[in-house]
């Protein structure tokens, strides 16, 4: 890691732990990484990865919108230029995000498969580093600074929910988590059950195209660093649909003020399935970079 470069990178936020309101736990808490910089957790990861980066480097990344938003952050800091590869359908929020830090957008008419295959092959062509979004271990061991700051504040809970799009945060959990008394869950989209799959086959599977508003679970195929640490553990994966989500968007908004996307409710609306009034649970509330009008939209439609 060099330290010249960690200097110049902007630091991570302390991201609020907060209370929400319910009967069906003893506590229900949300880590709410919608106040990270770049509005999602990705940034922590990233951070630690580009440590390692030198200055003025050239590099290329695929994303489904938050880690290239964070990562054009970090390029930024660093005087990188910086191609993001992202599907087409990425939300206005994401896309403008990854431009405002100076970083080239390249529209893909695919899923984030299609986008890292496109990413890879012309930072092939062009001398370009790579950035994995997800199946990185320096990307991991940053994500678990996540992980550090609770437990700062509080005893480890019961159950902790992690959203799962290619697994690193929930390998982040695991890494700072696994060993302790407490019980990790990881939650998918239930049109996306990437790792739930993998973990049935024994090895990562690939999952047919994928589309849908919650872009940040929609993953054909888990990392292979993530998918290792899942089995290893044992991990129990759970899947939420739409409905379940909007109805988890909403309740965040009204009892914490929180502004979640459709990936960053999903822990949430996991929880909800639960009544364990004896013990406490936390959710990770992984970002919050949703397009205006589908926010509306969501809070409207009951």
């Amino acid at each position: 890691m060099s330290p010249s470069a960690l200097t110049r990178l902007s630091p991570c936020v302390v991201t609020p732990i907060v209370d929400i309101p319910t009967t069906r736990w003893a506590q229900l808490l949300a880590k709410d990484e919608t106040k990270q910089l770049s509005g999602a957790f990705k940034y922590r990861g990233i951070r630690h990865r580009m440590a390692s980066v030198l200055p003025g480097s050239s590099l290329v990344t695929a994303s489904t919108g938050n880690h290239g938003g964070g990562l054009a952050l970090a390029a930024r800091d660093l005087g990188c230029t910086l191609h993001v590869f992202a599907p087409s359908s990425t939300p206005m929020a994401k896309q403008e995000r990854i431009g405002r830090h100076g970083a080239q957008l390249h529209l893909v008419d695919g899923s984030y498969d299609d986008c890292a295959a496109d990413a890879m092959s012309f930072g092939a062509r062009h001398g370009l580093e790579y950035i994995h979004s997800f199946d990185d271990p320096q990307i991991i061991r940053g994500h678990q600074t996540l992980f550090s700051e609770i437990d700062m504040v509080m005893p480890v809970p019961e159950v902790v929910f992690v959203p799962i799009g290619g697994g690193g945060l929930v390998s982040a959990a695991i890494a700072a988590w696994g060993e302790q008394r407490t019980r990790i869950v990881g939650v998918e989209h239930a049109s996306a059950p990437a790792m739930a799959e993998s973990l049935r086959a024994g090895r990562p599977v690939i999952l047919p195209p994928l589309s849908g508003p919650a872009e940040g679970l929609l993953v054909r195929q888990v990392g292979h660093h993530p998918f290792a640490a899942c089995a290893a553990y044992g991990l129990t994966v759970e899947t939420v649909g739409d409905g379940e989500i909007e109805n988890a968007i909403r309740l965040l908004h009204r009892v914490a003020g929180i502004r979640a996307e459709y990936a960053g409710a999903a822990a949430i609306a996991a929880a909800l399935r639960h009544v364990a009034p004896e013990e406490r649970a936390l959710c990770i509330v992984s970002g919050g970079n949703i397009d205006s009008s589908r926010w509306q939209r969501c809070l409207e439609d009951p």
